[in-house]
């Protein structure tokens, strides 16, 4: 308490807390290395810094079943170099890409319909897929409700065939590919897939655990090979939708905390400035349509937008963005076009 006491003194009279800042929302946090070195280190504190946050998000009467929680880190080479050779593929020192997705998990017909999409849709896009992962997860540390929603949790691991491919081309490459497997997806109607993450640069583990169950869950978080110079975490409080595997943050693009009462008006904006979008960085505008996903939450449309965004530097052609960034501070506006 006298620790609590002393920070709490120091944050106020520096003017970085206050009591009127106190309310119900999301836990949210950063940890990120100053010297842009990868390590065990960040990770770990981003766990726990995770667990810290645990009071931020509602628990259900099983006492195990939480809002949803979850963490987003780079993609760490050395661990998934094994996952690779495990598959059978020697690794040829290419990006190594990683879908982490959801996928129903009673209904083996739609696992393999959902397989099948994604692995055509890679196919066409140029990728060579290395493999199938089974995710190891440890079951026992969740509640009833969580272990009775619990989707079947997979990775594809795969590459581009075109070497020359890298950083932001590629990953626009896969954002533009995941796209069309989402469409093709909601076209079958299989409603429990959900891609996670899907990328050359970093992965995302999250679930409707307990903050504090997250790497006794994902039981890949406890290898030390696990290394990232970021962690991004955040313990969902939920309010305008119900808790869910899917909806569990962190998102693609964003951490959100907070909601989003113009929810609606704002999906209809971005319907109306699809029709005008324009962009030379990606194959066909066309496969990037519906932006915002059938079905989603506030949290979950505002990174769907700000995942485009960010993908084409905020500069398309023909599509005035301003009421998406409006309200934005300056600081913010310039971070996301950076």
């Amino acid at each position: 308490m006298k620790k609590y006491n002393k920070n709490y003194e120091l944050l106020s009279q520096n003017h970085v807390y206050s009591d009127e800042m106190e309310h119900d929302a999301c836990g949210i946090g950063l940890i990120a290395s100053t010297e842009g070195k990868k390590s065990r280190k960040v990770v770990d504190y981003g766990i726990e810094a995770l667990k810290a946050v645990w009071h931020r998000g509602a628990v259900d009467a099983d006492g195990k079943t939480g809002d949803g929680a979850g963490i987003h880190l780079e993609i760490p080479k050395d661990f998934f170099i094994e996952k690779i050779q495990v598959t059978g593929h020697d690794y040829d020192d290419s990006e190594i890409c990683v879908g982490m997705i959801f996928l129903p998990r009673n209904d083996y017909s739609a696992q393999e319909s959902s397989k099948t999409i994604v692995e055509s849709e890679l196919t066409k896009s140029n990728f060579s897929i290395y493999g199938w992962r089974q995710v190891p997860v440890n079951p026992k540390v969740l509640g009833e409700k969580a272990f009775q929603t619990m989707p079947e949790i997979i990775q594809v691991l795969f590459k581009s065939n075109d070497p020359d491919l890298l950083d932001k081309d590629l990953e626009r490459k896969i954002y533009e590919t995941r796209k069309k497997i989402e469409i093709k997806a909601d076209n079958l109607s299989l409603n429990d897939f959900y891609v996670c993450s899907m990328s050359s640069k970093s992965i995302i583990y999250k679930g409707m655990f307990l903050a504090e169950a997250i790497s006794d869950f994902y039981l890949d978080l406890k290898d030390e090979r696990f290394i990232s110079r970021f962690a991004i975490f955040h313990q969902r409080f939920s309010t305008n939708t119900a808790p869910s595997w899917s909806l569990a943050q962190p998102f693609r693009a964003v951490a959100h905390n907070g909601e989003i009462n113009t929810y609606k008006g704002n999906k209809n904006w971005m319907k109306v400035h699809e029709q005008e979008m324009s962009s030379p960085l990606f194959e066909n505008i066309d496969n990037l349509k519906p932006v915002i996903r059938k079905g989603v939450s506030d949290s979950a449309a505002l990174d769907n937008v700000f995942e485009l965004l960010v993908l084409s530097y905020l500069h398309f052609q023909k599509m005035d963005y301003s009421f998406l960034v409006h309200g934005l501070s300056s600081s913010f506006y310039f971070l996301y076009r950076y």
